[in-house]
């Protein structure tokens, strides 16, 4: 018998769901203006202290040649090291180019709520003992083959997985083979959704593992403020890509790399497994380099 209990999920977040999360980022947001004020005045204070203490050296030193300082290393929370190019009028951020993962700005915000919408009437829109949302590839979350969904194909995801192809052709090298990749099944593309909801079964995240095909590609349909936590952690990158709505993340297949559970909210993704172009591109990570401390390396592209 089919597990009906999916068929009430919402690709949407509430907005009470929202607005717990806004709040909690508000809050944030305002202990670390709090922090960096208590920072800057102690930093004031002891400036003036050590020179009322030491003015007789400090006018000696000032006297002496600047010291040359190192340069600051990069955050990995910043994103400013990434190349950033223009590939067929999209922008592309080159998240590692020798592996080949790179992220896409791609779709409107407009496309990416449409293509949530379009689910969640079709799940609503479902016989009563009808599975829609169910467990294709593992247990931690759900995923529904967008074929299922009415015009979703036609409208969206062949269009989508063109534009991809062809960029992929360009960072690759590869644009007579990229043209080739296709779905390696009925069920790609599908929508993935994640959700941590008082009430609701959770499904949060999905463990280390490598897809085996191709070319990865997963589009983030959802807002920053519509959930806690999530990304994409890869452990050859050692970090976490987390993804702005629109964005499109792309990755050879055999890269290893895991869903970063959400703690709360909904997260809904459109994900593709495509073959037909051979990346020649293995993993040089070992199951050894596995840290829970580098999942919080977030990189945050744009």
């Amino acid at each position: 018998m089919a597990d009906t209990s999916k068929n009430n999920c919402s690709t949407i977040a509430s907005q009470e769901c929202i607005d717990k999360i806004r709040a909690k980022l508000n809050a944030k947001q305002a202990q670390h203006v709090i922090q960096t004020r208590s920072m800057t005045v102690k930093s004031r204070s002891t400036k003036k202290s050590s020179k009322q203490k030491v003015a007789p050296i400090a006018a000696h030193q000032a006297k002496s040649p600047p010291s040359i300082k190192g340069k600051v290393p990069t955050s990995t929370t910043d994103s400013t090291n990434v190349e950033v190019l223009t590939v067929l009028g999209k922008t592309v951020h080159m998240v590692d180019p020798d592996r080949k993962v790179f992220v896409i700005d791609l779709l409107s915000p407009e496309t990416c709520d449409e293509i949530r919408m379009m689910a969640d009437n079709h799940t609503l829109n479902a016989k009563k003992d009808a599975e829609v949302w169910r467990t294709l590839y593992t247990y931690t979350k759900m995923d529904l083959p967008v074929v299922e969904v009415k015009d979703m194909v036609s409208k969206y995801t062949d269009n989508i997985l063109h534009d991809v192809k062809k960029i992929v052709g360009v960072i690759f090298g590869m644009r007579r083979e990229a043209m080739r990749l296709r779905p390696r099944s009925w069920k790609e593309p599908h929508l993935l959704l994640y959700q941590a909801l008082d009430g609701k079964t959770h499904h949060t995240g999905i463990e280390m593992h490598y897809d085996g095909c191709d070319v990865t590609w997963q589009a983030m349909l959802t807002r920053q403020d519509e959930y806690e936590g999530g990304g994409t952690y890869f452990r050859s990158l050692r970090k976490t890509i987390r993804l702005k709505q629109g964005q499109v993340l792309v990755h050879p297949g055999e890269l290893y790399h895991k869903g970063i559970d959400i703690t709360y909210g909904v997260r809904c993704l459109l994900i593709c497994f495509t073959d037909g172009m051979n990346p020649k591109i293995l993993d040089d990570s070992r199951q050894e380099d596995d840290d829970p401390k580098y999942e919080t390396n977030v990189l945050v592209c744009g």
